[in-house]
């Protein structure tokens, strides 16, 4: 008669990948081809950007580079090392510094991080906001194109109901004819209309 293992688990385990394994993964081409980041351990898969995504981050490049101005690099698409599982791209982060400060290490935080949201509106909302809120990203925004309005999420904090534990406690819609500023450049007032496409 045989008998069973009893310190092998029951239930399959989902694999939570590090950044370091992530990024082996992608020396050795296993992403060649594909647009993709690290999410809580998760390696996703990003949808392709149609036109007007981006148009929309290169609007948002122009306005954020007038308004923050030197001493603060903008970037596009380039990853935020959110901790040991995290290394996502946001649409554009804005970040303390010059962009050659970064050349042997991503950044750590943001003053600001905006994701453009057309099909991925949904994860945006929940997945995004909730992994930017356990980082501590103070100031983040959803470029919200099929609506046409700006979403701005203030204030993280820890919320168990949430995709990753935490949340924004401030959430604002802002139509096309609103302004907001930026958290770390107040004086930096925007017109939402200006931010869409």
């Amino acid at each position: 008669m045989a008998t069973i293992a009893t310190d092998l688990p029951l239930e399959p385990r989902v694999h939570k990948w590090t950044r370091e394994e992530y990024y082996k993964m992608g020396d050795m081409g296993m992403f060649e081809g594909k647009r993709v980041e690290l999410i809580e351990g998760q390696v996703i898969e990003m949808s392709p950007i149609y036109e007007l995504h981006a148009t929309a981050v290169s609007v948002a490049d122009d306005l954020l580079r007038e308004a923050f101005g030197k001493g603060w690099a903008i970037r596009i698409q380039n990853p935020l090392s959110l901790g040991e599982a995290s290394d996502p791209q946001p649409d554009v982060a804005v970040v303390a510094g010059k962009n050659r400060d970064f050349k042997e290490q991503h950044p750590t935080t943001a003053a600001l991080v905006i994701e453009v949201a057309d099909c991925s509106l949904s994860y945006d909302r929940n997945y995004k906001a909730s992994l930017y809120a356990k980082a501590g990203i103070a100031d983040y925004w959803i470029v919200n194109l099929p609506e046409r309005q700006l979403e701005v999420h203030r204030q993280p904090r820890a919320d168990a109901a949430s995709e990753f534990g935490f949340s924004y406690a401030e959430k604002q819609i802002c139509k096309e004819g609103e302004s907001v500023a930026p958290l770390a450049k107040p004086e930096a007032v925007i017109a939402v209309a200006d931010l869409l496409p």
